[in-house]
């Protein structure tokens, strides 16, 4: 026996035992190919008693290789009595259909099938087999590919319900560690042809760049570790405005300004917008107050719109705001509060019952500070109401006149004054 191997084996296993005890599941799904990575990461999980489960995709691409795939992950898991999860994908009858990239439908395929398990298994945590040399070889077809930070930065140890126990080792101590196993497993001919860009970068490119830079890799390694780190700060500013955006259905031109390229555009895409969309909301920062973007997405009956009103983008779909009120009366003691607040009314001036109607092209009312009266469209308009939204905005009324357009304007004849006797707080209130 190797004693050098041995310690291997051992410090792996420590450290694996570390790791699950921080990342700990009532069950694990271990994603296994049949591959040595994958393979060897079921035995040291086996050994360390954990529970776990096996899911297995076969896409049928390599004919009879992908069922002795299949059946000697099957006889894996029949020798130790490991639950299997078997998923068969005919991958090469749906790129025919479908014009779609091999290798990343399959990965859709895959972990659609590993969420669809998991779903089944509360408080499980999904587990692959990718190592250190996995995170390298990512790095170079990302930025072959253009990618920003978020591409370049390095795959995490646990993310969303996802593992990668083994990304912490390289290629080389994995070898050792399944010899010293007497580790047995299959060897897909695929990983060899040169015709999938990964292989290209595994077998060609990065063996050549080892060779003239042999700390190239540490380099690279380092530098994704900083822009993860960069990019988690990021993720909690994200994810901070995301929180916000959802609350209020608006946001501040002042915090669009605070975030970075990428954290602007995973914004509006996390909360929905179409690409074309985010590409023109730069467009509205320096427009008149009004100014809007209009889309309807498909399968959906209204239009939605992103406005720009005042300081602020205000996002908004036909449906009509539906409205309550509320009218409390104060006492005198509240005078003083009741003469600097804009929501404080003359309940006098108040002339039978109030109800809601839609408005109307003539509607006018007369407005604090300005003689006579404006039109109610134009009040609109200058608040930031798109025009297709206006005359679709409720406005409250009492016998003889417009008393408030809700949580924007009140009529200036109903606003209390210092001779004002009968003093009320009119509050407005969207129904849900």
């Amino acid at each position: 026996m190797d004693f050098a191997n041995t310690v291997t084996l051992a410090l792996v296993l420590d450290e694996l035992r570390a790791y699950f005890k921080t990342n700990k599941a009532s069950c694990y799904l271990v994603a296994v190919s049949g591959g040595k990575d994958s393979m060897l990461l079921c035995e040291l999980m086996r050994r360390l008693t954990l529970p776990f489960e096996v899911v297995h995709v076969n896409y049928g691409l390599r004919g009879e290789q992908s069922e002795a795939d299949q059946a000697f992950v099957e006889a894996y898991c029949l020798q130790y009595n490991l639950p299997l999860h078997i998923k068969r994908a005919p991958l090469a009858a749906i790129l025919q259909q479908h014009n779609k990239n091999l290798q990343a439908e399959a990965r859709r395929i895959r972990y659609a099938f590993f969420s669809e398990i998991q779903q089944q298994r509360p408080d499980s945590l999904i587990c692959t087999a990718h190592h250190a040399a996995d995170q390298v070889e990512t790095f170079w077809l990302q930025l072959a590919r253009g990618a920003g930070l978020k591409g370049l930065a390095a795959m995490a140890f646990s993310q969303k319900g996802l593992l990668r126990p083994l990304l912490n080792l390289g290629p080389e101590t994995l070898h050792e560690v399944a010899l010293e196993l007497e580790l047995k497993w299959r060897e897909d001919s695929s990983n060899t042809t040169l015709k999938y860009r990964r292989n290209l970068w595994r077998h060609v490119f990065i063996p050549f760049l080892k060779d003239k830079l042999p700390l190239l890799e540490q380099s690279i390694l380092l530098i994704q570790k900083q822009f993860a780190t960069e990019m988690k700060a990021q993720e909690d500013l994200l994810h901070s405005a995301l929180e916000e955006l959802k609350i209020n259905k608006s946001i501040n031109l002042s915090k669009i300004a605070q975030l970075s390229s990428y954290q602007f555009v995973e914004l509006f895409k996390l909360f929905g917008l179409p690409t074309h969309v985010i590409r023109r909301l730069p467009d509205l920062f320096s427009a008149e107050n009004g100014k809007s973007i209009t889309w309807q997405q498909t399968n959906e009956p209204q239009k939605s719109f992103v406005v720009k009103q005042n300081n602020q983008l205000v996002f908004l779909t036909e449906a009509t705001a539906q409205w309550t009120y509320e009218i409390e009366a104060l006492t005198p003691n509240l005078i003083d509060l009741a003469l600097h607040s804009k929501n404080i009314i003359d309940l006098q001036q108040i002339e039978g019952a109030l109800y809601f109607r839609f408005v109307a092209a003539g509607d006018r009312m007369p407005v604090v500070g300005m003689k006579g009266s404006k039109k109610v469209l134009q009040i609109l308009k200058e608040a930031g109401y798109a025009a297709p939204l206006r005359k679709k905005q409720y406005v409250l009324c009492d016998q003889q006149k417009i008393v408030a357009i809700p949580n924007l304007q009140l009529n200036a004849v109903v606003v209390a004054t210092e001779h004002t006797t009968h003093f009320a707080l009119l509050h407005f209130l969207k129904k849900p």
